[in-house]
Order: C-alpha cells, then structure tokens, then sequence
C-alpha cells in the first residue's frame, strides 16, 4: 500500500506531504484546485513520462517522493530482489526527480533505476483509472489472469502448467540424445573412415625399417650380387676353395691320431669349420637368390614405403608403431559407440504421458474459463447496472487454439485460450476492445467492478480513480460510494470525488485547495482530521460555495450513517 507521498515544486505543489490510509482515502476539493495533481505525481514516480511542465515555474526541479509497504507483497518484494533492489522491513522508497529542462532520474531505495525498470517493478502494485491508462484492462494478458482468479482456475492451470514443463524438459532432452546421436554417427564415419585408411594399407609393426634395408639391398643389388658370388666361389665353389683346403688338413691330421689324441680333435674342429663353411655357402646361395630373383621387387618396395608415407601423414606424421596402436584404440572406440535408443524410447513414451495430461488439463481450464467468463460478464454486468452504466455488458471474449497446434509450437504454460474483456456500452452496439469503446470514467467504473467481483482473488494493491463519478449522482452515486468502500475492505484505494455521499465514506478524507501566496498561486494539501473540517467541506460539496445550515445537517447525518463508524458504512 501507499504508506506516504512527498511533493516538491510539482506544478502548482510548493511543498506537500500526506499520509494515506490502508483503506478508503478520498480527495476533495474545488474545481480547479489542482486535486488531479496528486494522481499525476503518483503516476510520475510510477514510471510515467516527466515533463518539464510539471516544474514549478521559477525551480530548477520538482521532486516525488513515496514509500510503499510492500511487507504483504512477496511477489513483489522477490521481483525487486531478483532486479538488485531491496525494500528494508518491507519498506520501498521510490524517488523521481525533474529538471526544468524536462530530463529526470529515477531511484529505487536510494538506487538509481531506469524509467522503464522503474515502471516495470512498479507494476501490480498501484492501478491508476481515470486520465492515465490503466494497466490491467488494457492488457489481454491481464484479463486472461482476472477471469483465472475469478473461476478459482488455480489448481488446472497448475496441471497445465506442470504437464507444460514436462513436455518442454523431456523435448530437450531428447533433444539432447538426438545430438548426441548425430554427434555419435559423425565420429562412428570419422572412425571408419579412418579404419578404412588404415585397412587399406595394414602396416606391420617394424615393416617399415625392413623395407628401407631391403630397398638399400635393392638399390644396390649388382654389386651385393658380385660380392656374394665371390664369396662363395672363395669358400665353396671355386678351385682350392676354402672349404676343400679345410677338408685336405683335417684329413691329414687324422694319419697322425694315433700318434696323439690331439691330432683327431684338430681334426674334429676342422670338420666344424668346414660345415659352418658349407652353412655359409648355403646362406650366401639364398641370398644371391634373393638378390636376382625379381627384378621389380625395387619398384614394389618403394611403393610400399611410399603407401605408408602417405599414411603417416594422413595420421599427422605420427609412427608406424603410433598409427598402429591408434588404430586399436578406433576399433574399440568403434565398438563402444553404444546406441541411447532405450534411453530415448522410454522418455517417448513419458511425453506421450505428459502430452495427454496436458491435452486433458487444457480442456478441463478452458471449459472453467468458458463458465467462469459467463458469470464474470453477469456479475459485472449487474455492478455495472448500479454505476449509471445499466445497458452496459462486459464479454470476455476465449479464442481457443487448437491442441495440436499448440503441441507442435511448444505448448504454453498458461493453456489454450486467449482472453479479452469486450464492452459492450449501448444498446444494439457490438461489444468492442474497453480502448475503443469506453471513456476515463466508464473505465474506472468497469475496474471497480471487476475488482469488487474478484474479491480477493485480486492481490492486495492501490487503486487510485479519478473521474469514476464523472455524470453520477442520486442512486448511482450512492452506489459507487457502496462499491469504494467494498473495494478498500480488499485494496487500499485513493479516489478523487465531486460527490458528499462518496466523500462521507472515506478513511482518510483529503482536501485541495489553492491559494495565492507572495503573488503566486499555491496548492495546499491538507487531511481534514476533525469532525468540524469534514461537515464543512461535505457541507460545501453540498451546497456551492455557500454553506447552508440545511447543508450542515445534511453532511453531518451523512457522516453519522456513511462514515468510519456511520451505521450504513
């Protein structure tokens, strides 16, 4: 609630200060005093545009200060919080300040704040009618939270906004495994690509050393062969090959064994050597063999070396033995690719789940809100009725889009209907959008109603009205003071009347006058306290600018039946 409302140099304001009361505060005052500036500091520092008008002529800046409690309102107190602002022991300070050049600044518990930031936070907590747009009944979204509260849709609308997250939580993850199958079948062709590569030329472990000696033989395969050739034509082949010679002097030591053991052992070794020669010489046969058997063996090992140069490039330049082991590695990450198919199969069938509770809690709210906006528009309607406005119908108007659609977009929290209050002012119109049909008055007038329905469905907040009386009187002015009254047992509400039935209700009776002071016109702000101020300016209201004694009764038996402690308050 608006606990308190400071004014400095704001248009015909010099300095003015009141204190409000939770319930019922009503201002009054001559025409032309300047009641309405009140509302208009209210709706500055609620974040609507400053201009430089509103300075009083000769300052450098106006100033609008107020404090709120806002300790029953959570809500908002966890808005400013999750914004960085803070409101001690459930006190909010908000601060506009002007400049004659028309730029302003804005501060929230002493913190500065941006004017739209300001507006925002700002919202839900004061509701002006009257000169300035109100917020709520030209805001479909806001209707569609009206017609919820007033058709107690709290509880389906928390089935379709659980099935709503459900469905969005289990649409990402699936997402998420689609992904990361995607993800999984580009690194299973990366792999096999790579295997592929691999497979196709098989390196052997040490095979490339081997081939770069053999190519070294290759390259030099004429002279390794002459070499070869003589070797074993020295050893075994030629005449007086080393191997006969051997042969020759075993056999000669054997005629002398006799003699001396000695002799046959020499002789024994000597048959040794002779056989490693005859190894030798079959070895070096092999070899010559290999040397000259294939002529085109060169151009295969350098294609060979060649294939897996290529390779260890493909592979970064790594080792044969690197490549190798690598490749192993890709096999058995290959195989470990398992796919998520039963992950994501089971969570198939939780949305499959989830889609039916939320297709059955949308139906179930659409058909509370298609009950719910028949009552609400017979309801308000016949408040209505009793404010001047008797052919006037308020029609909320449900679109409601279909639940595939719905389904196939993303489905919305807040289910499938669109809301609309449409009015309908005169007999025979079509009912069209409030800002199209109704003026400030009539506006103030259908918010009331609508809160005086809602009851406290609404959270509690300050409505402020100006010109809601604009053309009553008799019966339906009664009945407004009626429905004021019923509002602030909900709501702190702040109204400007020009009516004495309306006035004798209030909690906190304001009066607005001006006056001319050093030659410049002032605006003066009192709370009338007493019993005597009141019946005065009651009587006044009455009666024109003079006052009667007739005047006197008549205002002091409306306080004595409408006021604080009046028997038909």
């Amino acid at each position: 609630m608006l606990r308190e409302l400071h004014v400095e140099n704001f248009v015909l304001a010099r300095t003015v200060q009141i204190e409000l009361h939770p319930g019922l505060n009503l201002i009054t005052g001559e025409t032309g005093a300047g009641k309405s500036l009140l509302v208009n500091a209210l709706a500055v520092v609620l974040g609507e545009r400053a201009e430089a008008a509103f300075v009083r002529r000769g300052e450098s800046r106006a100033v609008v200060q107020a404090i709120f409690d806002v300790s029953r309102r959570p809500d908002i107190v966890e808005a400013l919080a999750a914004a960085g602002f803070d409101a001690p022991d459930g006190e909010l300070l908000v601060r506009r300040e002007i400049s004659a050049d028309g730029r302003s600044r804005a501060f929230l518990s002493g913190a500065p704040v941006t004017v739209g930031m300001l507006r925002q936070l700002m919202r839900g907590l004061v509701e002006l009618h009257g000169q300035h747009e109100p917020q709520t009944l030209f805001v479909p979204e806001m209707h569609r939270q009206l017609l919820d509260r007033f058709g107690d849709c709290g509880a389906l609308l928390e089935a379709v906004r659980r099935a709503a997250r459900e469905i969005r939580d289990l649409d990402g993850r699936l997402a998420e495994i689609a992904e990361r199958a995607r993800q999984r079948e580009q690194r299973r062709e990366l792999l096999s690509f790579r295997l592929a590569e691999f497979e196709a030329v098989a390196p052997v472990r040490g095979e490339e050393d081997e081939l770069r000696r053999e190519r070294e033989r290759l390259r030099h395969a004429e002279e390794i062969a002459q070499a070869l050739e003589g070797a074993l034509d020295v050893l075994y082949e030629g005449e007086d090959a080393a191997q006969d010679r051997v042969h020759v002097a075993a056999r000669r030591l054997r005629t002398h064994a006799e003699r001396d053991p000695l002799y046959e052992d020499l002789a024994d070794r000597l048959d040794d050597v002779r056989t490693a020669l005859q190894e030798i010489a079959t070895d070096l046969r092999g070899a010559l063999e290999e040397v000259t058997a294939d002529p085109g063996r060169l151009d295969e090992v350098e294609e060979r070396l060649l294939a897996l140069e290529r390779l260890r490039r493909r592979f970064d330049g790594a080792t044969l033995d690197d490549i190798i082991a690598s490749a192993d590695e890709m096999r058995r990450e290959l195989d470990g690719l398992a796919e998520e198919e039963d992950a994501a199969e089971e969570l198939r069938a939780r949305r499959e789940r989830a889609v039916e509770a939320y297709r059955q809690a949308a139906a179930a709210l659409s058909a509370r809100r298609a009950e719910a906006a028949a009552r609400l528009a017979d309801e308000v309607s016949r408040l209505l009725a009793g404010l001047a406005m008797k052919d006037a119908r308020l029609e909320p108007q449900l679109r409601t889009r279909a639940l595939d659609e719905l389904l196939a977009a993303g489905p919305p929290e807040e289910g499938a209907d669109e809301v609309e209050f449409l009015l309908a002012a005169n007999p025979g119109e079509p009912a069209r959008p409030l800002r199209k049909v109704a003026s400030g008055g009539e506006i103030s007038r259908v918010m009331l109603a609508l809160d005086i329905a809602l009851g406290s469905g609404l959270p509690r907040r300050c409505l402020v009205f100006d010109e809601v009386d604009q053309g009553l009187g008799g019966e339906a002015a009664d009945r407004l003071g009626e429905f004021l009254a019923r509002a602030a047992r909900e709501h702190q509400v702040v109204c400007i009347t020009h009516l004495a039935q309306v006035a004798a209700r209030a909690d906190r009776h304001v009066y607005v006058t001006k006056k001319v002071r050093s030659g410049r016109t002032v605006a003066v702000v009192r709370p009338l306290e007493d019993e005597y101020d009141r019946v005065e300016e009651l009587a006044r209201m009455l009666s024109g600018s003079v006052v009667t004694e007739t005047a006197r009764r008549h205002a002091e038996e409306l306080l004595r039946e409408l006021g604080p402690r009046g028997a038909n308050r």
